[in-house]
């Protein structure tokens, strides 16, 4: 992968570190080990604990719950510059979340104590973390909202619409849900099952709200806001 062994580099594009000087770059660099994960290996669960920061370079994973009937409900979705994990001093998961790789991905594994001491020397990196939590709690109650009084339709279109949001690529009214997503995925994320968002996503497309990319979808927004009655989300601020 292009510049995937310039491990600064990587580290630069994570969004919580991408205002940090070089200097505190090359510090974490030398405090994080570069890990590879094949795609469907479980990198936590509630068997399989760390303590750590996980810095996600390249690849994709997903965050979800299981009940006691094996039943999956996805929390999120995370792609490049992203973080999860959790230390003494704040979590991104937690002890009941699994957090599987959908892809072939590369991590770096940052230690939690290593990291609460660089963090103490570094307010404005807390106080960017905090955001990043606020932001995943607000994405996560919206959701739950709408799984909770929308129906199948609305919830998949809600759900495209948040994740387009944090691409940066948009023609028009169109924009791209930037990750490898199946229909199963989906479903796992709105409460719904394989074969009704199958349905959704059919209609979607012969309607015009949505268009299947290679690796990719592509989302009407407007179209899509119309479907929901929602205000433009494009203000929003995204992680």
């Amino acid at each position: 992968m292009e510049n995937l062994e310039n491990k600064e580099f990587l580290l630069s594009q994570i969004r919580l570190f991408d205002e940090l000087p070089m200097s505190d770059i090359k510090v974490i660099d030398h405090m994080s080990v570069m890990r590879p994960v094949k795609r469907g290996t479980l990198i936590l669960s509630p068997l399989q604990q760390t303590r750590a920061l996980f810095l996600l370079k390249k690849g994709q994973v997903r965050l979800y719950r299981a009940n006691e009937q094996g039943r999956q409900f996805t929390i999120d979705i995370l792609t490049d510059g992203n973080v999860f994990g959790q230390t003494e001093s704040f979590s991104l998961t937690d002890d009941d979340t699994y957090v599987e790789a959908m892809l072939d991905t590369y991590l770096c594994v940052m230690a939690k104590e290593q990291f609460e001491v660089f963090l103490a020397q570094r307010p404005e990196l807390a106080m960017k973390l905090l955001s990043l939590l606020s932001e995943r709690l607000r994405y996560t109650c919206d959701l739950s909202q709408q799984i909770a009084l929308a129906d199948v339709k609305s919830r998949v279109l809600y759900l495209l619409l948040r994740l387009s949001d944090r691409a940066p690529v948009q023609k028009g009214d169109w924009r791209r849900v930037n990750m490898r997503l199946t229909h199963a995925d989906v479903a796992t994320m709105v409460g719904a099952s394989r074969e009704t968002v199958s349905l959704v996503f059919s209609e979607l497309r012969k309607t015009g709200v949505l268009k299947k990319r290679l690796l990719s979808y592509m989302l009407n927004a407007e179209k899509a806001r119309k479907a929901m009655d929602l205000p433009d989300l494009s203000e929003a601020e995204s992680y």
